[in-house]
């Protein structure tokens, strides 16, 4: 039997310069303990909440661990024991916990620190931490775990220890400006920040500017590539995720997923259809697969805790089926039985149909060329692009895709607004000759143009161009549009 005390921990919960609360954080038992001084419940994060604005041991618990790194992130649980914790929430224990998409932290018992001090928006902090969990070069985690161990305030102003998600990722300052970078993992070919740079491009299409976050790419060398973008909130805006409002609430059994966020965001003052409807299309066009409720969420004031707006759209990297094999079919997804739905369904893609029934905001047009651009930018990625027929194959599917959004936003409007196709022949007569050349990956391409004309088109349909079709860069050639898409569109009954 261990007769050792307990590793114990009191602290302070803060939000900016309010205490929320004081509480006992055991190290052993990694979970909160003993009695909880509830100080100023009306700054308490929400998912700390239960349904009747109490903070209570157990949720304070919760959302302290969630809050932080999670140990199934690829080697973070490893490198912080390296480092002497045995756990995110045990160094952000010892330090400050700030983040940089709240205004929440951690003061230690005894210490006289201030926001002003902490906070991460307006002060530098120290960036080995991120660089531990995210290094350039594998060859330097050594040294980084050697430099840390003997300098434990390296981590206290750390925004990383708080920075939860499943992919490697950490905080930097370029020129002043706070910048998230986001890698991928080998299991999705690397291709998250490829995927977050091609989200942002489709959004940059369809959506306002301040609807989504810009994502941009940068290539550090072969398997370190990475996604950069500003953060969504700044010292005064705090982002609370949509699982923090299902855990601090009690949903009706009778009311859905969508109808009670959609209700409860109502109740503070927020009309989120729309921006739950752009969301949506996003993430169908994406086949977006891990939109699950800490990836959306509402924007709130800190200070006043009015409720602000939705957040804006984030977080698409795990998409474009990424996950897939090139023997798989590139289809809609559906969540686990075991795992939440993501994020009102089963079947990903029945919401689409299910909860996007307006739609006056979505501009077809805005589609056009989204595929090859959006492959383009994959190519970047040799393991995609060196794999035979993936690019093609992902193509087809984003067209199809825009092909069944634009016929479903036709069929919602009543035909207002849409040149209604010509649903006779789908195809005609005579071919064309083109010469055929060797493609930059050594396939060959058909020398024979296809005599399928598409009937599908619409005046404000994206341009896809029958017959057979080269990427921007050249590397890949497809007869276009397959016996899929024309199969698919002759089904249509407009």
């Amino acid at each position: 039997m261990d007769s050792r005390q307990p590793e114990l921990s009191r602290l302070t919960l803060m939000c900016s310069d309010h205490e929320v609360a004081e509480f006992t954080w055991n190290h052993d038992r990694q979970a909160v303990t003993g009695k909880t001084h509830v100080l100023d419940a009306a700054h308490a994060p929400l998912m700390a909440t239960d349904p009747s604005g109490n903070i209570t041991r157990d949720r304070l618990s919760s959302w302290f661990k969630n809050r932080g790194i999670p140990d199934f992130r690829p080697d973070a649980a490893d490198r912080l024991r390296a480092v002497g914790y045995p756990s995110a929430a045990s160094l952000m224990a010892s330090g400050f916990g700030a983040s940089l998409s709240d205004q929440y932290w951690i003061r230690p018992a005894g210490s006289a620190s201030t926001w002003r001090d902490v906070n991460c928006f307006e002060n530098d902090f120290s960036e080995e931490l991120g660089e531990l969990l995210l290094p350039h070069d594998a060859s330097s985690v050594p040294s980084l775990i050697e430099k840390i161990r003997g300098n434990a305030d390296l981590l206290a102003s750390s925004p990383d220890a708080a920075l939860n998600g499943n992919l490697p990722k950490r905080w930097t300052i370029e020129g002043g400006q706070r910048m998230l970078v986001k890698s991928g993992r080998s299991s999705g070919r690397f291709q998250e920040p490829f995927n977050e740079k091609i989200a942002s491009v489709l959004c940059s299409r369809l959506l306002d500017e301040g609807d989504y976050v810009a994502y941009e790419l940068e290539d550090g060398g072969f398997m370190k590539w990475t996604s950069r973008c500003k953060p969504m909130t700044d010292q005064v805006t705090e982002f609370v995720p949509a699982w923090a409002l299902l855990c601090s609430s009690k949903r009706p059994s009778d009311l859905g997923l969508h109808d009670f966020y959609v209700s409860a965001c109502a109740a503070h003052g927020l009309d989120v259809r729309e921006d739950v409807e752009k969301m949506l299309v996003i993430d169908y066009l994406m086949a977006n697969f891990d939109r699950h409720w800490n990836n959306f969420g509402v924007l709130i004031d800190s200070e006043s805790r009015e409720w602000l707006r939705a957040a804006p759209v984030f977080d698409t990297g795990e998409a474009l089926w990424c996950d897939r094999e090139l023997s798989q079919p590139f289809d809609g997804y559906t969540t686990p039985r075991a795992g939440m739905m993501r994020p009102f369904a089963r079947k990903i893609d029945e919401q689409l149909g299910r909860y996007c029934r307006d739609l006056s905001w979505f501009d077809p047009s805005g589609l056009k060329g989204f595929s090859e651009e959006a492959c383009d930018i994959l190519l970047g990625n040799p393991f995609i692009a060196n794999e035979r027929g993936r690019i093609d194959k992902i193509r087809e599917a984003i067209d199809l895709r825009a092909m069944m959004l634009t016929k479903h936003a036709h069929e919602i409007s009543g035909g207002r607004g849409f040149m209604v196709p010509d649903m006779g022949a789908v195809c005609a007569t005579g071919a064309a000759k083109r010469t055929g050349r060797r493609s930059g990956r050594g396939s060959i391409c058909n020398s024979q143009k296809s005599s399928i004309v598409p009937a599908y088109r619409y005046e404000t349909l994206p341009d896809w161009e029958k017959g057979l079709q080269t990427s921007a860069r050249g590397h890949t050639v497809v007869e276009y549009p397959s016996p899929l898409l024309i199969e698919r569109a002759s089904q249509w009954e407009i």
